[in-house]
């Protein structure tokens, strides 16, 4: 089941699978509660995942509060740290579909009013809507990589990626094929890429990730 990479229209496979992980990320954005630990929203994530229509996670659903917000990355293991009602939480939900497709959304949510949490969370949104609307079909990743970049140096953050991209492809029942986006990385980028800055400093991390298809002429923003 291999997307075709002709037509500018993302697959409605991955449209509902995208759909099905937005729901879910901003449901629990919406709905996590201070005095929650990481693993009691981790389960009620993934519980969302088969209630909402799915049928399993194709890598492990990250959970992070607090400092849990420094990383983000698919051997964390959420834990009893309780969200705080001044505090920053990050899900990253990854669902399948009933026909195999896969999802991937990062939600960042603040609870409470802290200034500086939110300033934050208001400038990797900023970064993300500027990487989105730079996106052409065919570009290289790292070209995608390198507007980024000229916009976090503008910003007093860091980038937090433990292997310092800001997303990766996406496939129908894979993912990485075509590698990250990072400086590095030379490939065109066709199909379905998942682009999800992570930057922070060393108190807590912020995040957003969408996906976008890249056809033959156009680029796409599925959700």
């Amino acid at each position: 089941m291999a997307a075709d990479i002709s037509k500018d229209a993302p697959p409605a496979g991955l449209i509902e699978a995208q759909r099905l992980a937005i729901r879910i990320a901003e449901a629990i954005a919406a709905d996590a509660r201070p005095g929650e630990t990481e693993i009691e929203v981790r389960d009620r994530a993934d519980r969302y995942v088969r209630e909402f229509g799915g049928t399993a996670l194709w890598t492990p659903t990250t959970i992070g509060f607090g400092i849990g917000t420094l990383s983000c990355f698919p051997t964390d293991r959420p834990s009893t740290r309780q969200l705080w009602n001044l505090d920053l939480g990050i899900i990253d939900i990854h669902p399948i579909t009933k026909d195999g497709w896969w999802g991937d959304c990062t939600r960042t949510f603040q609870r409470g009013d802290n200034v500086a949490q939110r300033k934050a969370l208001e400038t990797v949104e900023a970064i993300h809507e500027a990487v989105l609307a730079s996106v052409r079909p065919g570009m290289r990743a790292c070209d995608l990589f390198a507007v980024f970049k000229a916009r976090l140096q503008q910003t007093p953050y860091l980038l937090l990626d433990r292997l310092s991209n800001i997303g990766h492809s996406l496939s129908a029942h894979s993912s990485y094929d075509a590698g990250y986006i990072d400086e590095w990385n030379e490939t065109p980028m066709t199909g379905a890429w998942a682009i999800e800055p992570f930057i922070g400093n060393h108190l807590y991390g912020v995040k957003k990730e969408d996906v976008v298809w890249f056809g033959p002429t156009a680029c796409t923003l599925v959700r």
